[in-house]
């Protein structure tokens, strides 16, 4: 059987919950076509060009001049998704790079939520606040990238000067692990706080520690098991909040607001794991993602950004038997208009993915692999317009454009592992999926030591 797995959760534990063997029907094709479809192609191709916003870069280093159409793009919107079609392209992560430099520095956006684990979060957010630690060995899975690290390094240095009062935050938003750094974070400050309750608290999380180091690993645990562990993950939540009362002055400290929140992804990495099938947990697993997308802008202030695949970003359904559920989709439903996404498009080139994966290790050996052509998709057309690089509002086009992106086609999703080139593209709407894309014509695979 055919399968695709991206970075995130499904790839630690579809082989755990025998749910592997995803197929993609109808793969990548390629047709004749009549002149008289071609002169229709023709003018939708006309029609995207005519109401595409040209970049002229993808280089973080160049001038942000050519996104200002991204201001009445976005509106007062506080929180932006910003979606990669592949975990491995070079351009498109430089993109994004150039779009979080534009949102800072433009629009006042300072949280940064990545697809990473909160423990990676937190350890990263130590890095940009103080210049601490390696970014290229905080990274994990196909994240530590050179355009990944460069963007961290801008990211220190903006929080390095004096003249920049709101600094910017790092969260790692997913759960697909917890390190020891999750449950040291709650444990130092209970012990420098707290003492009269430390032992408590190490009770309750010394042998779940043992067990949590990587979700493929947890899921094998017995339902009670995993009840018990729960249970305990809750009780320090509860604990916490009994010491801490609300309205003290320690309660509005941000150590303390970072404490909390670590003790809460602790136990919702013990919910996730509750519900016994597939489906479940991957439910559990998107809400918790875009719990902790609204967290950092509830707790930091300021607006927030939230970067990941497009199917997590995404405010439809890109692949409905991996990812039923999504976290975009969500935010999308509790923020309205306050949520703008912006997925990637890609029509040539080749990514950087994983040719073999341990999802109980989470090492893996690298690759590279082509984009295969579709000339039934909306990446094979996007490509043939004029432009090479643009953004394109997908809320108010006019024209051909306009019911072109509501039509169902193929759309390329890459993950960390491809078996198949049939399992790239998959039935979507552009226009029930993103508000905006960035369109990049040829990229090239991400570079990664």
């Amino acid at each position: 059987m055919n399968k695709t797995l991206h970075i995130g959760v499904a790839a630690m534990v579809s082989a755990s919950l025998l749910i592997g063997g995803f197929t993609q029907e109808g793969g990548v094709q390629s047709v004749g076509a009549s002149s008289s479809s071609k002169s229709v192609q023709q003018n939708l191709i006309q029609s995207i060009a005519s109401q595409a916003r040209p970049f002229k870069t993808t280089d973080p280093t160049k001038s942000l001049d050519d996104l200002k159409p991204l201001k009445n793009m976005i509106g007062s919107a506080r929180y932006v998704g910003l979606g990669e079609s592949t975990h491995g392209s070079s351009e498109i992560f430089n993109m994004k790079f150039r779009l979080v430099k534009y949102l800072v520095t433009e629009m006042g956006f300072t949280n940064f939520g990545l697809e990473e684990d909160w423990g990676v979060g937190l350890k990263v957010n130590e890095y940009i606040q103080t210049g601490k630690g390696d970014p290229r060995k905080l990274l994990r899975l196909l994240y530590p990238t050179d355009e990944h690290v460069a963007m961290l390094k801008w990211m220190k240095d903006y929080n390095a000067n004096p003249a920049n009062k709101k600094k910017i935050q790092f969260v790692g938003l997913d759960l697909k692990a917890l390190d020891e750094t999750v449950f040291n974070k709650v444990i130092n400050y209970v012990k420098q706080h707290h003492p009269e309750v430390l032992d408590e608290v190490k009770n309750n999380y010394t042998e779940l520690a043992k067990a949590s180091g990587n979700l493929q690993g947890y899921v094998k645990l017995t339902p009670e098991e995993r009840k018990s562990f729960n249970e305990q993950a809750r009780k320090v939540v509860q604990l916490l909040d009994k010491v801490t009362k609300q309205g003290s002055a320690e309660s509005n400290t941000s150590e303390l607001v970072w404490v909390k929140a670590t003790a809460r992804v602790i136990e919702n990495f013990t919910s996730m794991t509750i519900p016994s099938d597939y489906t479940g947990l991957i439910k559990l697993h998107e809400q918790y993602l875009a719990d902790n997308v609204i967290w950092a802008q509830t707790a930091l202030g300021g607006k927030t950004i939230f970067s990941g695949h497009n199917t997590h970003v995404a405010k439809g359904i890109v692949d409905k038997k991996l990812y039923p559920y999504v976290a975009g989709k969500m935010l999308k439903e509790r923020l309205g208009d306050q949520y703008v996404i912006m997925g990637s498009t890609t029509s040539e080139g080749k990514f950087t993915l994983y040719r073999e994966y341990d999802p109980n290790t989470g090492n893996g050996k690298l690759s590279t692999y082509e984009i295969p052509k579709n000339v039934n998709s909306f990446n094979y057309t996007l490509g043939k317009v004029s432009h090479d690089k643009y953004l394109l509002d997908l809320r108010h086009l006019h024209g051909k454009a306009k019911s072109w992106v509501q039509e169902k086609r193929k759309i390329l999703s890459a993950g960390a592992q491809v078996f198949s080139k049939d399992d790239l593209y998959y039935d979507a709407s552009l226009k029930e999926q993103f508000d905006i894309i960035f369109h990049i014509r040829k990229t090239s695979p991400s570079h990664i030591k």
